[in-house]
């Protein structure tokens, strides 16, 4: 996923930039050959103060020094290289499509700039740099640009980048950062940035007194050495008595709904609702104006899914289908209780009524009968810039094929079940008429009653949604 991520951001920026192009052979055939015509993409920020070239976003070809020393400079074809943690020769797919020619991968240029002679013998040794009041925690290490999460150490490998976060868990070593969605995020994790600068924090040591005069310099500080990834997957924990087994409960089929854009992925590590659930988070926070003029995240249909699921053994024995409901931030349980939930219960799925205010939301909704719920999958302990293979076989999460077992790691899945486009829902009346009166319950009734009338046209009616029966006290007992 990260690299996946890194070239999108990388050649979307950087491609971008370009200003001509002539790539075509005689017959109009795309080619990779030397009648590649392009401007250079040196540009105002192509150099940082120290001569090196920043990574993922500008070109190296004429400058191979990486400003992140943990990247090379690969050559795209004859005309434009970037710097990049690895390189793979052929089509990229996450190239944008009018740039996808072949990369020849050859790397540029030689070694990175010679490091300056040490002193003569007979000098006198310098002196270490003397600290700084409210100086931040030294770091044996730095966070490579745009491929990793800098959240637990916001040193960028490349000095002319900053670590900006995305939400709570994500945050990514960038050039610049603007606050909102960002297009060049893989369709599931588009999400609002909100850019904030991530720092060490501050400590407090005593203000060195001033050096005598004659004193020698002090060394420059050494630039820091490349980090691997700040997270680690949760270790697997031993699975509780009755979750290596499966479960003695039934399988519930009913339909969730979840409001999306345009965007198709598969699901998992993701919330959901019933349908008076889903269009209170649409009124709330999609059509509201609280996130900006447009509907947020570029919402444009309610999904319906297909759902069955079959709960755990150990969440049967105290009487529940359902645990906790969780939620997730860029593909990561954010709480509550992520870890004691699977390790306890397995993988499963979570609910809460919204009359019981726990744990969201905390105050009258207006629109009763409100239920969300949680879906487990893969590797839930970490971010999505940081799932990898070993995670996601330690972290199995609950979604499987055919029929849940009721086991710790297959408890539910999904199929799609049809759609409801939002300009459907408004019919003759505009947006605004829609959704006016938001702490109505009558008017919200209305709302939710219209959305179910055009679902059930297309589709039939819904079997009967299973009680929500988390018990917040047996649960964490």
């Amino acid at each position: 996923m990260a690299r996946a991520v890194a070239h999108v951001i990388a050649i979307g920026h950087l491609l971008g930039q370009l200003t001509s192009l002539s790539a075509t052979s005689a017959d109009g055939a795309n080619s990779s050959a030397s009648t590649v015509s392009r401007t250079s993409l040196r540009g105002p920020r192509a150099l940082s103060a120290v001569g090196c070239t920043a990574s993922y976003t500008h070109n190296c070809m004429h400058n191979p020094v990486c400003c992140d020393p943990t990247t090379k400079c690969y050559a795209k074809d004859v005309a434009v290289a970037v710097c990049l943690h690895s390189c793979e020769p052929g089509i990229h797919e996450n190239d944008p499509p009018q740039w996808q020619t072949p990369w020849t991968c050859n790397l540029v240029g030689g070694s990175p700039a010679t490091a300056p002679a040490p002193p003569p013998a007979s000098a006198p040794a310098p002196a270490p740099a003397p600290p700084t009041a409210n100086a931040p925690a030294p770091v044996a290490s730095c966070t490579a640009s745009y491929t990793h999460n800098c959240m637990q150490n916001p040193v960028c490998c490349d000095q002319t980048a900053t670590c900006y976060a995305k939400d709570d868990a994500v945050a990514v070593c960038l050039q610049s950062c603007e606050p909102g969605i960002h297009a060049n995020d893989p369709p599931q994790w588009r999400t609002p940035w909100t850019c904030r600068k991530v720092a060490l924090p501050p400590r407090e040591v005593p203000t060195p007194a001033p050096p005598s005069e004659g004193s020698p310099r002090p060394a420059p500080t050494p630039a820091p050495t490349a980090a691997p990834p700040t997270t680690a997957p949760t270790p697997a924990p031993t699975p509780a008595p009755g979750l290596a087994s499966p479960s003695s409960g039934e399988v519930l089929t009913f339909y969730m709904y979840r409001s999306q854009s345009d965007a198709e992925y598969e699901l998992e590590n993701v919330n959901a609702g019933n349908l008076e659930g889903t269009m209170w988070y649409l009124q709330n926070e999609v059509v509201s104006g609280a996130y900006g003029t447009t509907d947020k995240f570029g919402i444009t249909r309610i999904l319906r899914l297909k759902v069955q699921m079959r709960a755990t053994q150990p969440l049967l024995d105290k009487g529940m289908h359902f645990g906790v409901r969780v939620a997730f931030d860029s593909g990561k349980c954010t709480g509550p209780g992520c870890e004691f939930d699977w390790s306890t219960y397995g993988y499963n799925v979570g609910c809460n009524n919204f009359g019981s205010y726990y744990p969201f939301p905390k105050d009258d909704t207006h629109y009763g009968g409100g239920i969300w719920y949680s879906l487990p999958g893969k590797c839930a302990s970490m971010d999505y810039l940081s799932k990898d293979s070993q995670c996601n076989a330690q972290e199995p999460g609950g979604k499987c094929a055919g029929t849940p077992t009721g086991m710790g790691n297959c408890t539910w899945n999904y199929e799609p079940a049809g759609e409801l486009r939002l300009e459907e829902l408004y019919g003759s009346s505009s947006k605004e008429e829609f959704w006016a009166n938001p702490s109505d319950d009558s008017a919200n009734q209305r709302k939710v009653q219209a959305a179910r009338d055009l679902f059930e046209a297309k589709y039939g009616k819904d079997s009967p949604v299973p009680e929500c029966d988390f018990d917040k006290a047996k649960f964490f007992r």
